[in-house]
């Protein structure tokens, strides 16, 4: 025993575990017991959906797992995430001054990894891996050329010049789903090829040296060339030169809150006398300075607040979290996330104003769309907008270019809750482009379209409304904040 104990503290010294508590893993049990110490593991283990991976120590940051079972959710240093089963049936801590404790995994609800420094230097890993059960980490992909399938050839695509690869499941009663494209590809100079990849699976290399065979059927997509000049890991969904004016402000508990640019208010004309009943009259409008989100809240950020807040997680629909937006949540719960966000960050965010939304969607335009009066090719997200998700589910946010002021997905997705009440004309419209309010205010204004609408509904100008109280797969929301 002793000359165990003596080995494993030729690995973890001593000086690691003393100190302040903030030195200490903290190891969380299901009966409420919080043990510190060090958890005595070269690597932690976890067989995901596409394989067993092994994670080094030094790199560990979280781990949660599920009540009565052993799913769990890994998190690194780096910020990625591993959904399996941890393969590990027992671990050990050592203890201060205390004998060594033997911990069974099934009776573990969190552990917290102390932060040590790395021991060695990772690997280089510029690219980004997310995976159809909800995995995200760092690789380098090894593969160069990929034979893809489209509707009139196949082509030789090198990787080297690819941003984005997006796949998509099709459901398997789809009765022609070998004629519909399965993957999207986004090259670096913006150019869109759709088809079906004829390859099995993409050779990587992880930052631990670790090759893998990542069959393509367990991908939803892969970010190229994320690793910015610091060299650390960029999780965020951007994938163009962010605007000048962006921020993100602080949690108490160091967490970041959403991506936000400020856009200053000029006065534009709202609404278009040719579109619905709604969007009429034309109206001046100057909204005054204010900041937006640059992305649609996503599942990531929304499930911290439920967490938080003890609230249940809103339904994804079998589309998976992660950087997808969120979906079924109401007015009311759109609101109150722009409430506790204002707490945890001592500033006021809140929904932005219909007319806030409309001018930052437009982006100083005024044609239809923020990019013109056509739909194109995978401009954005709608049932004719000729997308890969095209009425079949939501996009992961950012998947299409930023509009002018910096904003992803103001066309398309998922419709965005704004502060108004629903009002059928701009006749009485606050000039300061204030929300529109009325006693007993019965349905609330929602923007943007959705991944279940057609081009016409994706307009800048348009409008649709539905109750505070009523949960959507096609209803989301971003969040705005006021500037000192």
């Amino acid at each position: 025993m002793l000359r165990s104990l003596f080995a494993l503290l030729l690995i973890f010294p001593l000086s690691a575990v003393a100190g302040k508590a903030s030195g200490f893993d903290i190891v969380t049990m299901t009966n409420g017991d919080i043990h510190l110490g060090t958890v005595a593991v070269e690597s932690l283990s976890i067989e995901t959906g596409f394989g067993k991976i092994s994670i080094p120590y030094y790199r560990l940051r979280t781990l949660e797992i599920g009540a009565g079972k052993r799913s769990c959710l890994l998190t690194t240093r780096q910020g990625e995430r591993f959904y399996g089963q941890v393969v590990e049936s027992e671990m050990t801590m050592l203890r201060v001054l205390d004998t060594t404790l033997p911990l069974a995994t099934s009776d573990i609800a969190s552990i917290n990894f102390a932060s040590r420094g790395i021991r060695s230097a990772p690997r280089q890993t510029p690219d980004v891996i997310t995976t159809r059960f909800g995995d995200q980490f760092l690789v380098r992909v090894l593969t160069r050329d990929l034979l893809f399938k489209t509707p009139s050839s196949i082509e030789i695509i090198d990787t080297g010049k690819i941003r984005f690869i997006d796949s998509i499941t099709l459901p398997d009663d789809e009765p022609d789903e070998e004629e519909k494209p399965t993957t999207q590809i986004t090259l670096v100079d913006g150019a869109i090829h759709q088809g079906q990849l004829i390859v099995e699976h993409f050779q990587v290399e992880t930052s631990d040296a670790l090759t893998l065979k990542m069959p393509v059927e367990a991908l939803s997509g892969i970010r190229f060339g994320v690793t910015r000049d610091n060299g650390k890991a960029d999780f965020s969904h951007r994938w163009e030169k962010p605007p000048s004016s962006l921020f993100q402000d602080t949690m108490v508990d160091g967490s970041l809150a959403p991506e936000m640019v400020i856009i200053q208010g000029r006065e534009f004309i709202r609404g278009d006398a040719r579109g619905d009943s709604d969007e009429r009259p034309p109206t001046a409008v100057n909204p005054g300075t204010f900041a937006i989100g640059v992305f649609e809240v996503t599942f990531d950020e929304y499930d911290q607040f439920c967490a938080a807040t003890n609230r249940d997680l809103p339904d994804d629909e079998g589309w998976g979290r992660g950087d997808n937006p969120v979906v079924n949540v109401s007015w009311q719960d759109a609101k109150a996330y722009t409430e506790w966000l204002g707490n945890k960050t001592r500033r006021r965010y809140r929904l932005p104003s219909d007319a806030e939304w409309e001018y930052a969607a437009r982006a100083g335009t005024e044609s239809t769309y923020w990019w013109g009066n056509e739909i194109g090719t995978a401009r954005a997200n709608c049932e004719g907008c000729n997308s890969l998700w095209d009425g079949a589910k939501i996009a992961p946010v950012g998947r299409f270019a930023a509009n002018p002021f910096g904003l992803h997905d103001t066309a398309g997705n998922v419709f965005e809750w704004v502060a108004d009440c629903y009002h059928d004309s701009f006749a009485e419209a606050p000039a300061d482009g204030a929300p529109i309010e009325k006693p007993g205010c019965g349905k609330r204004v929602i923007r943007g379209g959705a991944w279940s609408f057609p081009p016409k509904e994706i307009r800048s100008a348009n409008r649709w409304r539905d109750f505070p109280t009523r949960r959507s797969d096609d209803t989301g929301f971003r969040v705005a904040r006021d500037i000192d």
